[in-house]
């Protein structure tokens, strides 16, 4: 007979031994090993410690929490794991066993007592902010009537020199010191202003003289830097009518929603909306049919950084036609050919009147102009209609004579009172109402949109007049009618639709990338982009895809590869193998009377290049070396080493022997460089091992 059996003559590997939750009496030891294994925890007040607390469990993240403990008392504590197979690790820091000790209440909250400690107030930093730093710490309380004073070092990945930081004490007798450092963004200096980049770690660190146990303790708090703003996607300019269009995007962090435009690429005004999302809209008014508007988006995050919309230049829509349009009425040069009677005029409203219900609007549904009642103060009720009035407003003669399905359509803002009756009418060979509020109370907290079908009161008829009226009893004055975008048109076709004509083309910001589908094989060359928002003066349509050998090459019809396109991403699996090419991707709308090469529609003329090349190989990554290990801020192990071509990212190992088989993967980084945080002031010792691993997933040795 024969059997196999294993033989395991390792202990467990102890790392990460230390406190969280530490109050004035509670605390939680925790450790972690890197095999499932028991925990043992053997802890107390003096030296050796004697009560011993225990989890058979076999786990790798070890957990025991004690209770009943002394404010402001040393406790002393060692750990031990045994694995299935009977080995058994301790860790006790080299026989002098790990301590901490309880936090005190002295009328101001818990806080640290002999045992030092830093903390800063925030995690995360911007590169443009102020980092506030505090240490608490009983023994530099030296003298009860004098502000005293307390010194840290405060480093970042971009300057690991740091700056040393003196903390003033909060007043004559509190142990708690605090100090504020700028941030810049730069190359680092000795300035005493703390240098970041995006993705920095930042580590404060207090060396405490006297942990209460006689010895030095170095004690530290970590935060990162945040210099990027949000990355805005998903960016669309979506109409709602003629004369509004809501923009729309989504960012991967909450931010504002920041628009500049104007109606040259010159911008001038800005809307925004300072809610903090992820989900961004805002409504843009104040243009007119078929007008271009050119516009950039932006977005700030909690920490000020700043996300645009990547554009190369300002991006741009063409506000929308009213099809079937017969007549149209904005009141932006007053009201020719109305006759107004009693205190009906045009212009800007004033957000008057009110002295019962609601005021006046304080600014006109689009741009500046309406019709309205009172608008500017007339009369012995300033902006409200006057007491046993009959006012009316009577549009011009219209020729109606080839209408069809006509339809009225216009914004109100309309507030009258209880027995005071607001009618609209439509006038031909008679007058006859189109609506009526019958003497009821009409309060419109805003503009609302009035839709009446009049095909039979309208159609064919040569004079054709609109009056607006407002008679009132004797009490109870009201601001009455405010009227905006009158319009008279076929109903039988949309309210609003795309102009026409070929004469805007799309707005689209380009190629976003292009790479090698497959490092080491004949993958194709894979492209993506981000949709069009806005498509010109049509709707839309397709993407285009031309390819060059030069990096200045101009898109025509001989480098076309590919249209037709309703995706945002295509493989060129024709590409050339082991060649730089470049490419260009344009959009092409709905119309076909431009040069488009899928249906003659109309193209965007951006000349966003991106190359890359269609490889079957790649080198394999060479040796990582010489390693740099240094300790940043007496907290933090940072690694840094010279840089391979061939290798795409690197790949960190990290062992607590410098035994070859012993090493585990730690951590993969983009950089040559790479900080171990929470690792180094510890007192424990680490091995290291960088590998390069090329774009095909080959690891060097």
């Amino acid at each position: 007979y024969a059997a196999d059996a294993v033989v395991d003559c390792t202990a467990p590997e102890i790392s990460g031994v230390g406190e969280t939750g530490v109050t004035d009496t509670e605390a939680t030891i925790v450790w972690t090993t890197d095999e499932p294994a028991d925990s043992v925890l053997v802890w107390g007040p003096a030296v050796p410690p004697d009560t011993t607390m225990s989890d058979p469990e076999l786990v790798t993240d070890h957990s025991m929490r004690l209770t009943g403990l002394t404010e402001c008392t040393v406790y002393w504590y060692e750990v031990r794991s045994r694995d299935e197979a009977g080995n058994l690790a301790i860790s006790n820091a080299g026989g002098a066993y790990h301590h901490f000790e309880t936090l005190g209440d002295f009328g101001n909250g818990l806080v640290p007592c002999h045992e030092g400690r830093v903390s800063l107030d925030r995690a995360t930093y911007s590169c443009l902010d102020t980092i506030s730093v505090r240490v608490d710490d009983m023994d530099l309380n030296t003298d009860s009537a004098v502000v005293e004073t307390a010194t840290v070092l405060i480093t970042s990945t971009t300057e690991p020199a740091g700056e040393v930081l003196v903390l003033t004490e909060d007043g004559t007798n509190s142990a708690t010191f605090t100090g504020t450092i700028d941030t810049g963004a730069g190359a680092a200096a000795s300035d005493g202003v703390l240098q970041l980049a995006d993705g920095d770690v930042l580590t404060a660190t207090y060396e405490d003289e006297d942990d209460w146990t006689g010895a030095q303790r170095r004690t530290w708090d970590t935060a990162h830097a945040d210099c990027r703003g949000p990355v805005i996607s998903d960016l669309r300019f979506e109409p709602v009518d003629h004369a509004r269009t809501t923009v729309r995007f989504v960012t991967d962090e909450p931010g504002t929603t920041v628009v500049s435009w104007g109606p040259t690429p010159a911008l001038g005004r800005v809307s925004r909306d300072d809610t903090l999302t992820t989900d961004h809209a805002l409504d843009l008014s104040e243009f007119d049919t078929c007008e271009t508007i050119y516009l950039r988006v932006e977005s700030e995050d909690s920490l000020g950084s700043t996300g645009s919309d990547g554009a190369p230049g300002p991006m741009h829509f063409q506000a929308h036609a009213i099809p079937g349009l017969y007549w149209r009425e904005d009141f932006e040069s007053g009201a020719p050919g109305w006759d107004l009677f009693g205190e009906w005029e045009a212009g800007p409203p004033a957000g008057l009147g009110g002295s019962s219900g609601r005021p006046d609007p304080p600014a006109a549904w689009n741009r500046g102009g309406v019709l309205g009642d009172d608008l500017s103060g007339l009369g012995g009720w300033t902006g409200d209609y006057e007491p046993g009035a009959m006012e009316s407003a009577w549009s011009p003669v219209l020729d109606g004579t080839s209408w069809t399905d006509t339809t009225l359509l216009f914004r109100r803002h309309l507030n009258a009172g209880a027995g005071d009756n607001a009618t609209l009418w439509l006038h031909t060979d008679a007058g006859r109402p189109i609506w009526t509020s019958s003497g009821d109370p009409v309060f419109d907290p805003d503009w609302q949109l009035e839709r009446y079908d009049i095909s039979a009161l309208a159609d064919g008829f040569p004079a054709i007049r609109l009056r607006f009226e407002q008679r009132a009893d004797g009490s109870g004055q009201y601001s009455g009618w405010n009227i905006d975008e009158i319009v008279l048109k076929d109903g039988s076709l949309p309210d609003h639709a795309p102009c026409g004509g070929c004469t805007v083309p799309p707005a689209f910001a380009g190629l976003t990338s292009a790479r090698d589908g497959a490092a080491c094989a004949a993958g194709g060359i894979e492209l993506s982009w981000a949709a069009a928002p806005a498509w010109g003066s049509g709707g839309p349509g397709s993407y285009a895809v031309y390819r060059g050998t030069t990096p200045d090459f101009t898109p025509s019809p001989a480098n076309l590869v590919a249209s037709g396109l309703s995706v945002t991403n295509w493989t060129d699996d024709a590409a050339p193998a082991g060649t730089d090419v470049w490419y260009v991707v344009r959009a092409e709308n709905d119309e076909t009377c431009g040069d488009g090469p899928d249906h003659g529609g109309l193209m965007d003329g951006n000349l966003v290049r991106r190359a890359t090349r269609d490889t079957t190989t790649r080198p394999d990554p060479a040796s990582i070396g010489p390693l740099t290990v240094s300790l940043v801020g007496a907290a933090h192990v940072r690694l840094e080493w010279p840089a391979d071509a061939a290798a795409v990212s690197y790949r960190v190992y990290r062992s607590g022997s410098p035994d070859p088989t012993s090493f585990v993967l730690h951590a993969e980084t983009g950089e040559a460089l790479y900080e171990d945080e929470e690792t180094g002031g510890d007192g424990e010792t680490w091995f290291y091992l960088v590998r390069g691993v090329n774009a095909c997933g080959t690891e060097g040795p």
